[in-house]
């Protein structure tokens, strides 16, 4: 699906050029699967530039309304949903892979490699958006990407993989968040399937991103303390440590924005008020 067809030569002299510049940082999988990530790359952006054609032949009266702003938007949460449906398909799919299970430092699978490359190829995408529309997004998206680059950095050079799941598992609760942002831009906010799908988001994001992703976070920052590294780099264990702090520091701020939207959402409205205001332009979030 993402293979390159380049020139050998040109793609020896590439190797030795990616290789040189990642191997000393101990990142070797980057040299590996540069072409993989590059494809990855292409093929969000083309996604992403096609989906206005697409939306246009498919949901036409719905996009052709929208103003610019929210026809972006809407590119966006295509884009991003895609990714997070396929990420979590190879996150499940690889939920109970014996390498990685075995050993949680140094474990590795060949194949749970290759999404991760595809899955860091989407990252670099999201970084670049969050840099190009920076007044938008905000520290938290833009920090949120890179955390992301970094970490699928390390995970594609054969260490700490077993923490792929964790911190990739949570995309099960953005596929409900896009699809939310989705309804909202078509104008069904005060649908029945809009606050079902909004429930749907609440259970995941409390049991995914505040349960299992911050348990398994606590345990590595445990393993980490206790120096039981062997198998890993080390700074790169430590690492992964403060990612998932970070992370579970990011979902408790970003779970407050949630509850508030929860009682909009899910609270009985007072009909002597008329119909309320219309959604937001939305942000994105993954």
């Amino acid at each position: 699906m993402f293979g390159v067809v380049v020139d050998s030569h040109q793609s020896w002299w590439a190797d030795r050029v990616v290789h040189s510049v990642f191997d000393p940082l101990h990142l070797d999988g980057v040299g590996n699967y540069w072409r993989i990530v590059l494809a990855s790359l292409v093929f969000h952006v083309a996604l992403f530039r096609a989906t206005p054609m697409v939306s246009r032949a498919v949901v036409p009266r719905v996009f052709g309304r929208l103003g610019a702003a929210e026809q972006e938007a809407w590119c966006v949460s295509v884009t991003t949903m895609v990714h997070s449906v396929t990420d979590v398909a190879f996150v499940v799919a690889y939920f109970g892979e014996p390498a990685i299970n075995a050993d949680r430092m140094g474990g590795y699978s060949a194949g749970l490699e290759w999404w991760l490359a595809v899955a860091m190829g989407y990252y670099t995408w999201d970084l670049a958006v969050c840099l190009a529309d920076y007044g938008k997004y905000g520290a938290m998206y833009l920090v949120h990407a890179g955390l992301g680059v970094a970490g699928l950095a390390i995970l594609l050079s054969r260490q700490l993989q077993y923490f792929a799941l964790p911190y990739l598992l949570p995309e099960a609760s953005s596929v409900f968040l896009h699809v939310r942002a989705l309804l909202k831009l078509a104008g069904l906010s005060h649908t029945l399937a809009y606050k079902a799908n909004f429930v749907l988001f609440l259970v995941a994001y409390v049991c995914i991103r505040i349960g299992y992703e911050a348990h398994q976070s606590w345990l590595l920052v445990v393993e980490v303390w206790h120096g039981r590294t062997a198998g890993a780099y080390r700074p790169f264990a430590v690492f992964f440590a403060v990612l998932g702090v970070t992370l579970t520091v990011l979902n408790l701020i970003w779970f407050r924005q949630i509850i508030n939207a929860a009682y909009h959402t899910l609270a009985p409205r007072n009909k002597t008020l008329g119909s309320s205001k219309p959604g937001s332009k939305g942000r994105r979030s993954d």
